[in-house]
């Protein structure tokens, strides 16, 4: 006789592709390892899954990155031309934005792993570089209405590159690292705290007037 579907099965299935994808990337997340992972079979696998690139899609669904995007970008712009972020009360916008990404980052924990830290070979290996711009873009448009006299100059952008490139490669590392969610929300919170001080740093150093290049 036939066996149905199991929902359960399906779901271990994902959530060990899951983890394979986020701790190798796509290329070395093996069935034989997803299917160890799941505790079951390769050919139990092929009763819910064509192969590796529907599983794929299952991980990582059409839209996500999308979604994920938008979050960041609402997050900064929420702040507004705010200066002192830890003076905000839980009701601001920013704060509300912070803990609306954060709770999705650790829900979708390995997604986020994988698009920040293990995407290459893949159509979304741009993703975090994309970010990064992203992250840059934002950063100067916040420096323009805050510090109106902060000279944007091709140095201070390509230091704002190297800034967000590391912030968003740690953001990675701590999902991967830390696996309670109140671990991952002391350590996202500590970088911020850093990372915040740091761009106030640059940004009023910046109106200088100085044009470094």
């Amino acid at each position: 006789m036939a066996q149905c579907p199991k929902p359960e099965v399906r779901e271990a299935i994902l959530n060990a592709a899951a983890e394979a994808f986020a701790a190798g990337g796509f290329e070395r997340a093996a069935l034989g390892d997803i299917v160890a992972r799941a505790g079951t079979s390769i050919g139990n696998l092929y009763r819910y899954f064509a192969g590796k690139d529907e599983l794929f899609a299952s991980f990582l669904p059409r839209g996500f990155t999308t979604e994920l995007t938008s979050r960041i970008r609402a997050q900064v712009e929420a702040m507004r031309s705010e200066k002192d972020v830890r003076a905000l009360d839980d009701g601001h916008p920013y704060r509300r934005a912070s803990e609306d990404l954060l709770a999705f980052t650790i829900a979708h924990r390995e997604r986020v792993v994988f698009l920040l830290l293990r995407a290459h070979g893949t159509k979304h290996e741009r993703f975090a570089s994309e970010v990064v711009r992203l992250l840059v873009d934002l950063a100067l448009e916040y420096a323009r209405a805050t510090y109106p006299s902060f000279a944007v100059t091709p140095a201070r952008r390509r230091t704002l590159t190297r800034i967000y490139e590391a912030f968003v490669a740690t953001l990675g590392t701590i999902l991967e690292e830390e696996r309670a969610a109140q671990a991952v929300r002391e350590a996202v919170a500590q970088q911020a705290t850093y990372h915040l001080s740091g761009l106030k740093a640059l940004f009023v150093s910046g109106q200088t007037g100085e044009t470094s290049r």
